[in-house]
């Protein structure tokens, strides 16, 4: 598989950082790697980080959400994380949508916050099996 920008895991997450510009054709190839690599990988996240990204066109912020959709339709939440105060601005200058998709300043705080909803998440995973222990051993 061909692989132009890649894709890290690091524990129970995926790690896509972008340093190159993006191609109608990179962007393509993205979204089937990442697609592929949240099917083969055993991933909760995915952190898409952007701090050398330069521009973001409405095509590409497009994109970025379609690839937070396809990651949240398989299980795994997306964050979009070191954008540039100008690339910001720009983004909502232009209308840009991008619901759905979570954003942090930079990559070490989206991962503390996959870190703790994860967390939480198993948390309450754990208290709904207790539950379902204690019904059981109640019949």
């Amino acid at each position: 598989m061909r692989r132009t920008i890649p894709i890290i895991k690091l524990r129970q997450n995926l790690i896509v950082s972008i340093q190159i510009e993006m191609t109608d054709r990179l962007v393509g190839e993205l979204k089937e790697n990442i697609a592929y690599e949240v099917r083969a990988q055993e991933v909760s996240g995915l952190v898409i980080e952007v701090s050398a990204v330069d521009f973001l066109d409405s095509y590409i912020a497009r994109s970025i959400q379609q690839i937070a959709k396809i990651a949240s339709c398989m299980g795994v939440e997306t964050i979009l994380a070191g954008l540039d105060p100008s690339v910001a601005i720009t983004l909502v200058e232009m209308g840009a949508d991008m619901l759905g998709v979570q954003t942090a300043l930079d990559l070490e705080d989206a991962l503390d916050l996959l870190e703790e909803r994860q967390a939480a998440s198993k948390a309450e995973e754990e208290l709904v099996l207790a539950e379902i222990y204690a019904q059981l051993e109640e019949t």
